[in-house]
């Protein structure tokens, strides 16, 4: 009997027991599709931990705006999701990666 290749990883995901941190950490490669062009042409997701994405927004400007939005971009990247849900949704102005967002205090101004 031939299994698809989606079941034997995500048993193997389960198995290893990081299904949920990969789940949630598709929310990055998906930004764009989910946000729209509008939004991520100035901001874009930068990396997830635990239940937390953090974004590298362009300008303080829109890191305003975007954290007025934030329940509707909660539920955009949510829609359809029983797993790998994304709780909280941390604003950075500038770009880069937050270095798997250890130290992230430190290099960005934050917004909960």
């Amino acid at each position: 009997m031939t299994e698809r290749i989606e079941s034997v990883v995500e048993a193997a995901l389960a198995k290893l027991g990081i299904a949920e941190r990969v789940k949630r950490a598709e929310v990055v490669a998906e930004w764009r599709r989910l946000v729209g062009p509008h939004i991520a042409d100035v901001a874009q997701a930068v990396g997830v931990k635990g239940e937390t994405l953090f974004v590298a927004v362009e300008s303080a400007a829109w890191r305003n705006e975007l954290s007025l939005m934030r329940p509707q971009l909660l539920a955009k990247l949510n829609a359809g999701r029983r797993e790998g849900r994304i709780e909280r949704i941390v604003f950075l102005q500038g770009s880069g990666s937050p270095e798997g967002a250890d130290g992230a205090e430190q290099r960005y101004c934050l917004l909960y």
